[in-house]
């Protein structure tokens, strides 16, 4: 058995892995892993199947009119190179764009490499789909603390816990959270010291069944309950006045920003009584330590950057912001502020529609836009990074548009899924299992100062390669110039850098300068580095006074646009089913709309479901534990459904999409 991390989700749970021939055959929980103590989710299980799975794409591929034909990597490179340098040579760098998907982000390698050959090329088009799951809270941590930091839910210990837009049973903790189960740390807190826990859900999870209160609350509407809480909190005077005197900025500000936010009128937007949520508010803030820990679909919707600042200011109110039981920053064995703080998204370049680059990365919601406006640096060619745009975004036919008029299309995957369907070329690459990884950029989402490492557990499939392997080899090929670069020379040269060298030495020289841990003890079994427990209560807001900023410039912007649910029956769908990348890594989906019984439309009927965009056809599926005003259709799941929402409707701040909380009306087919 080889001891192993998985990094198909956010968890980073210790398993077990089995071979034999060659080929992955099990994979088991790692009882002494110190993230996760023991856990496997069905994705996981399989993965053990999709590693090897016969529709796996291995080798590279060129569209020939309407068939893809398979050639060898020599051939794909040059002839890529060279269509690359024909878009770059009409249209200048920035008309070629890089759109980062999920997984990118948990390899470091394959990370640096991505950015490291944008910026190297000059472009500013690096679309990302960080908005779409912990996009908002960075942003708003970045403005209100001063840079980008990761703030990690401690629900282990706090006494008040506040479980906000999901099920994390199936889906997850939520972005930026690793750990597959926290709930026996939750249920102990509850019999060791009173832990009260209440989960806010559009759905009565099975989580919620088993905790001490659910807030049914409508789609979209989880911004109005933070809001609502912190309204409550300012209002009563239920905040920690010596938190707030000696550790923030502009109270009188956020108190007068409130007053049109009454709790009723809050309550009243999320379906729930204005007595349920003062109580909620109450406990939290009376209680020795809070804490909120939102899901993934707590910010997909028309307010997100409200909701992320509410998140953030109510826990400083409460004095549960950067501090043990509440919401905290973990520097890692492998600290790097210091490098997030270089990359400030007010200094940052911006696309050529005008969005700024979080963490040198643009909102992947914005890809329709900067392909089909018109103008100079319209993008003509995309390359796609473990993404799937045409089967992810809002708004699928703009989107579907976008893609089809670029000029090149080069998908970098491993499945046929809807936008490697459109491409131009397709290049195989890894499957996790298949690459070797340290938790280098990604050590602060640990709960512990620690590191994690593992080889690769069974050999590439066919002619799979490393993103981080690829790309050098596109960049090289392309033969960029630094001349009318977005990036400046300086950067620029960096990034040339950095596609070109050894990844391998400079992980080295990182562990060896960040944590004083030699590669070679992260080779011995069972490749993790335990340090200590980290320091909760770590204070380093980087703002010019080194206080938490409780109205940063932009706020007030926020607040004029403003837009609460208003229809009678809203749509949900940013829900997950389970936590697997793909198709390949779940069982069979149907294309069902979850609707309450009472919703009147009969159990198994053909139901239209509609919305100003459009309108799709599928079944029907009574369930109790939904609100009556809900209608539950996972995009991912059924990825139809996207037709139902805008492409160029997203939080003009954040750049997050509206997927949960849209207008909609039900008949029967």
């Amino acid at each position: 058995m080889q001891h192993t991390f998985c990094r198909l989700c956010e968890g980073a749970c210790g398993l077990l892995a089995a071979t034999a021939g060659g080929q992955l055959t099990a994979l088991s929980p790692d009882r002494e892993d110190p993230v996760t103590g023991g856990y496997i989710c069905d994705t996981a299980e399989h993965s053990v199947a999709a590693v090897s799975h016969p529709e796996r794409i291995t080798t590279p591929l060129r569209r020939d009119g309407e068939r893809l034909v398979a050639v060898s990597w020599d051939e794909a490179i040059a002839e890529i190179g060279s269509a690359l340098r024909q878009v770059r040579s009409q249209t200048g760098p920035g008309s070629i764009g890089l759109h980062i998907g999920d997984e990118v982000f948990r390899s470091s390698q394959d990370w640096v490499r991505s950015l490291a050959f944008a910026v190297g090329l000059g472009t500013p088009a690096v679309l990302s789909d960080l908005c779409l799951g912990a996009g908002p809270r960075i942003r708003l941590t970045e403005m209100m603390i001063g840079y980008p930091a990761a703030l990690i839910p401690d629900v282990g210990r706090a006494h008040h816990v506040v479980i906000l837009g999901g099920e994390p049973l199936r889906e997850g903790w939520g972005p930026l959270v690793a750990g597959g189960d926290f709930l026996p740390e939750v249920e102990h807190s509850r019999k060791t010291k009173g832990t009260r826990v209440v989960v806010a859900d559009s759905r009565r999870t099975d989580l919620a069944g088993q905790m001490d209160q659910h807030l049914a609350i409508r789609p979209g509407t989880e911004p109005f309950l933070l809001l609502g809480m912190l309204s409550a909190v300012v209002a009563g005077g239920w905040h920690d006045t010596q938190y707030v005197r000696d550790y923030t900025t502009g109270y009188e500000a956020l108190t007068e920003a409130l007053r049109p936010w009454p709790i009723a009128r809050c309550a009243e937007i999320c379906g729930i009584s204005t007595a349920a949520l003062s109580g909620v508010a109450l406990k939290f803030s009376r209680a020795p330590m809070g804490v909120i820990s939102p899901g993934f679909a707590a910010f997909n919707n028309a307010n997100s950057a409200l909701g992320a600042w509410a998140w953030l200011a109510l826990h400083t109110v409460t004095a549960n912001t950067l501090r043990p039981g509440g919401i905290y920053e973990n520097p890692g064995l492998i600290d790097i502020q210091p490098l997030l703080s270089s990359v400030p998204t007010a200094d940052a370049p911006r696309t050529r529609t005008g969005h700024p680059l979080m963490l040198l990365q643009a909102p992947s919601t914005t890809l329709a836009e900067e392909v089909l406006t018109p103008g100079e640096g319209q993008l003509r060619a995309l390359i796609t990074l473990s993404a799937d745009p045409a089967g992810r975004l809002p708004g699928r036919a703009r989107i579907h548009e976008a893609l089809d008029a670029l000029e090149l299309k080069i998908h970098l995957g491993r499945v046929m899924d809807e936008t490697a369907q459109r491409a131009d070329w397709i290049l195989p690459t890894l499957h996790p299992w298949e690459r070797a990884d340290i938790t280098l950029h990604t050590a602060s989402l640990l709960p512990m100062a620690g590191l994690l490492s593992t080889p690769p557990v069974v050999a590439p499939q066919g002619d799979a390669r490393a993103i981080s392997d690829i790309l050098p080899a596109l960049f090289a090929s392309l033969k960029p110039g630094l001349r009318g670069s977005a990036w400046g020379h300086h950067l620029g040269l960096l990034a040339r850098y950095l596609i070109k060298t050894d990844l391998d030495t400079w992980e080295n020289r990182a562990l060896d300068w960040g944590s004083g841990v030699e590669k070679a003890q992260l080779n011995e079994a069972p490749h993790r580095v335990v340090r200590s427990a980290t320091d909760r209560a770590l204070w380093r807001p980087s703002t010019p006074d080194e206080r938490i900023l409780l109205m940063p410039e932009g706020i007030q912007d926020i607040f004029s646009r403003v837009d609460p649910p208003d229809s009678a029956l809203l749509l949900r769908t940013s829900a997950r089913p389970d936590r697997a990348p793909d198709a390949h890594h779940r069982s069979a989906q149907e294309a069902i709309a979850f609707l309450h019984p009472d919703s009147g439309i009969e159990d198994g009927a053909e139901v239209r479901v509609s919305t100003r965009h459009g309108s799709i056809t599928l079944t029907a599926r009574h369930d109790l534990s939904l609100r009556e005003d809900t209608v539950d259709i996972s995009a991912i799941s059924v990825p139809e459904v996207l037709g139902l929402l805008a492409a160029d409707r997203a939080d003009p701040i954040t750049g997050a999409p509206v997927m949960d909380g849209v207008s909609c009306t039900l008949e029967t087919a």
